[in-house]
């Protein structure tokens, strides 16, 4: 009986955790420590502690925290509450049940609104970018409202619920108020996975065209996009960023790395990160941890289509998640790597998707 009130105490955690997601970090802070807690006392740690993805991950981050030491890198030690995130997100994946994840992607599909009416506010009241008050950083919410993007549209195709496009809308728009052209982007290709997948050829098709000449309208400077007037001058400045950030890789410690953070410290506090998931893992954990953590990554992937290939809802996440990574260093941000975990949880319901286009097809003969 005490078992099964403390995991019915950790399923409502989790539901919290999820929805605070979209309302404030200090939120997200909060619901993990007690979540921790209630998995160190009642001793359900050791059903994760063998998971050898898990394993690999804190020998990596473990060992960064020594390097961090050793270079006197201080912002190092943040491998400390990632880590901890990790175990939250990965209990989550492994003991939740299946019932409660699609109650917590409900709550997730819901609850994404809230950063589009509190962001209304801030941006009357500051006139600039959103994010900075519940998200730390404008490009760290619109990595969020990307996922909840992905997540809104594919429960519209999956549920045919029209509250879900409503939603989506109200995530898109977010986006364009926080000003993250990485984020709009990630989230266009995320959008096309799906809709390759739900839509008639035809349409996909025409979808596509639509947004090739969009691109080209762009290029020439015909159609508008996102904070436009400063996209080439930042352009450049991401890749003079990422060579610097090279360079930091070659000439110092390459196969282990310094630590989290160490491009903050190498620039002189100028820039907190190279913008590119690849180079910023190279330079934190040296070619050998990154391998070891690309070798997770990879597996999970395998997993993930081994499985079934129809697991469309985590390809197009996957997808979005890895473009916005090229270009800026989002997921190891606390709301957005428990996001992406609980989303890619998620169990979807194969039979109802393989059966959508028949489904569609009927209704349109009848």
């Amino acid at each position: 009986m005490e078992i099964i009130k403390r995991q019915k105490y950790l399923e409502k955690l989790y539901l919290l955790l999820g929805a605070s997601i979209f309302i404030h970090y200090i939120l997200v802070i909060l619901f993990s420590i007690l979540i921790l807690f209630e998995i160190f006392i009642s001793k359900e740690y050791k059903k994760i502690l063998k998971d050898r993805a898990l394993v690999t991950i804190g020998a990596v981050l473990g060992f960064s925290i020594i390097m961090s030491l050793f270079y006197k890198n201080i912002l190092g030690l943040v491998a400390i509450p990632i880590f901890l995130c990790l175990i939250v997100g990965r209990y989550y994946t492994l003991e939740v049940d299946v019932e409660v994840k699609q109650e917590i992607l409900q709550i997730i599909s819901k609850f994404s609104v809230i950063p589009f009416l509190v962001g209304i506010v801030e941006f009357i009241l500051t006139k600039g970018r959103i994010g900075y008050f519940a998200f730390f950083n404008p490009n760290y919410l619109g990595s969020v409202m990307m996922m909840g993007a992905i997540v809104n549209l594919y429960l519209f195709f999956e549920k045919r619920n029209k509250k879900n496009i409503l939603f989506f809308f109200s995530n898109m728009a977010t986006i364009f108020l926080s000003g993250s052209r990485s984020s709009l982007i990630a989230v266009i290709l995320g959008i096309f996975v799906l809709l390759f997948y739900f839509l008639d050829k035809r349409y996909f098709i025409f979808g596509t065209f639509v947004l090739l000449v969009y691109i080209l309208g762009v290029y020439l400077h015909i159609f508008p996009f996102l904070r436009m007037d400063t996209f080439v001058e930042y352009f450049w400045l991401r890749v003079e960023i990422v060579q610097m950030a090279i360079i930091a890789f070659k000439r110092t410690n390459f196969l282990y790395g310094h630590g989290n953070f160490f491009y903050y410290k190498f620039t002189n506090h100028v820039y907190p990160h190279s913008h590119n998931a690849i180079v910023e893992f190279l330079l934190s954990y040296g070619l050998i941890g990154t391998i070891l953590l690309a070798t997770v990554f990879f597996r999970y992937l395998y997993e993930i289509l081994k499985k079934d290939r129809n697991n469309i809802l985590k390809i197009a996440l996957i997808v979005g998640v890895i473009f916005h990574n090229l270009t800026d260093f989002t997921i190891f941000w606390i709301q957005t790597v428990l996001l992406f975990i609980m989303i890619s949880s998620y169990e979807e319901d194969n039979k109802m998707i393989k059966g959508y286009r028949k489904i569609k097809n009927e209704e349109l003969e009848n």
